[in-house]
């Protein structure tokens, strides 16, 4: 057909990785007439945004809440564009997080902005000028749309005016809170409940921002940071569906071993392809990696074209997301009487409870009692995740039986640890299913086993990474690893802003619609 034919015509695009950036990109290449090939070293699509299933229970790994989920955000025409959420429902649940204290008591980051105000002053009326400073603040991001139609890279003088007029009212605070951490805004509250419940969110982290707890509130705030039923892997698979739909290809279980590099005649080096783990070659004129950024640099490209500002964050300059233990439990009871909570309980223990070599005083769980298509009938998913060592279970890993026991271990003192906040839940336990660092580098490549990419810092907090490398033509980097504090949101505005500017190399109108 005359169309397909004309939709051919563009540049070949490879594409390394086939989570959410590069299907993204994919689907943004078919909609701009480059014919595009996906390699993904994985059965199924998602990269990190996916889910398993064992024993009739689902596993999701990812999806806790997406930003742009509802109407009238960028980022809600972005996941229309590569269909996203065609065919989902998502759910607004009343509360965000909750984190519940020793001896009683529990802060419950609600929703509606009114709602949490007032739940804080009930429970510190002392801390009242700390409390509306910060509710102020998230009822004034809650109206902020980020700007996402243009990438940087091709922005113009009257852009640049255009997109600083419209976030001027918001410039000051942001530039307050993405330096105030949490751990120090924790110490402002008098009220002993507060001031825990901050403190626990800041455990793992302690230069975590306190702009990366407000965006979320305020995105919940305004409805568009929801949850889509089904979880991860339908969403992945609708921007498959959407990407093949539009004529482009996927080869699953095809690792890429090195990215094919030739000389340029204007000088340097140009991208000129994939070589496979099975040693075949695919020629493209353009390779797009959405693959783990250091095996990308120093793996598949040998570290031959890097500099300072390229190296510095794989060599100490940046801290990369602590991997996690990921310990999944299907259980015989709905858990009914469990609050729904997109982010997950955050509860004590005492006595503590050793889990992974650490003595652990508190732990955080998932209940989908909020998603019933994860279980069977009358049946819920409970998901723990714990920040764990790297070089442990690497270490393990070498020795198959002793990685099992251990895996074993974990599991059962999860169960323990669950059955202080969760009276009865051990006779219930009908699954467990633990995920260590090396499960998600196995499946997804990422160093170090890291789900995440960069961790946000206030100097990393809305910070982009370089795309392209020094001395390489035709190549470019998307997702999380050029995006510090990762998620999905720039998985998929980074694959769009690279088919944009490929167009604008190209001479051609960038076009993008919804299905």
């Amino acid at each position: 057909m005359a169309g397909e034919d004309e939709r051919e015509r563009g540049k070949s695009v490879a594409i390394i990785g086939g989570g959410i950036a590069g299907l993204s990109a994919g689907c943004y290449a078919r909609m701009n007439g480059y014919p595009a090939t996906i390699f993904e070293m994985h059965s199924l699509p998602g990269g990190v945004c996916t889910a398993w299933q064992r024993k009739g229970y689902t596993i999701d790994s990812c999806i806790h809440w997406l930003v742009g989920s509802g109407p009238g955000s960028g980022y809600h025409r972005l996941w229309s564009e590569v269909g996203a959420l065609r065919e989902l429902t998502v759910v607004d649940l009343d509360e965000f997080m909750r984190v519940e204290c020793e001896g009683g008591g529990a802060l419950s980051f609600y929703r509606d902005v009114e709602r949490f105000e007032k739940h804080l002053l009930e429970l510190a009326p002392e801390d009242a000028k700390p409390i509306r400073e910060l509710t102020r603040t998230i009822r004034k991001f809650a109206r902020m749309d980020i700007p996402v139609d243009k990438a940087a890279e091709l922005a113009t003088w009257r852009d640049k005016l255009s997109m600083l007029a419209g976030m001027l009212p918001y410039g000051a605070d942001f530039a307050k809170w993405r330096k105030v951490t949490v751990a120090s805004f924790a110490k402002r509250f008098k009220s002993p409940i507060v001031r825990r419940a901050l403190e626990s969110m800041a455990s793992e982290a302690q230069d975590f921002p306190m702009l990366g707890v407000i965006m979320p509130l305020a995105w919940q705030c305004a409805k568009t940071a929801g949850y889509p039923l089904g979880g991860s892997l339908p969403f992945a698979r609708n921007i498959e569906r959407r990407f093949l739909d539009l004529g482009g290809r996927i080869r699953y279980s095809a690792r890429v071993k090195e990215i094919l590099v030739e000389p340029d005649p204007s000088g340097g080096h140009r991208a000129v392809g994939v070589r496979l783990a099975d040693g075949s070659e695919h020629r493209a004129e353009v390779v797009i990696s959405a693959a783990d950024g250091r095996a990308t640099i120093f793996d598949l490209l040998g570290g031959r074209f890097v500099n300072e500002e390229i190296r510095k964050p794989y060599e100490g300059g940046m801290k990369p997301f602590p991997p996690l233990l990921y310990v999944s439990l299907g259980i015989a009871d709905p858990l009914d009487s469990v609050p729904q909570v997109s982010s997950g309980i955050s509860f004590p223990l005492d006595p503590k409870v050793e889990i992974d070599g650490k003595a652990r005083d508190r732990l955080s769980m998932n209940v989908y009692n909020f998603d019933r298509t994860l279980a069977p009938v009358g049946k819920t998913v409970v998901i723990v995740m714990i920040s764990a060592d790297y070089d442990r279970w690497k270490a393990l890993s070498s020795d198959p039986a002793r990685y099992r026991a251990e895996k074993d271990l974990v599991g059962q003192r999860v169960v323990d640890a669950l059955e202080q906040r969760l009276p009865g839940i051990r006779g219930k336990v009908e699954m467990i299913d633990v995920a260590t660092p090396t499960t998600w580098e196995r499946y997804t490549g990422n160093w170090r086993g890291s789900y995440e990419g960069w961790l946000l810092t206030g100097a990393s907090f809305g910070s982009g990474m370089k795309k392209t490398l020094p001395g390489l033509k035709s190549f470019r980097m998307v997702g999380q690893w050029v995006s510090p504090g990762g998620g999905l949101p720039p998985a998929v505005s980074t694959g769009r802003d690279a088919i944009q500017i490929l167009c604008k190399e190209d001479g051609k109108r960038f076009v993008a619609s919804a299905p």
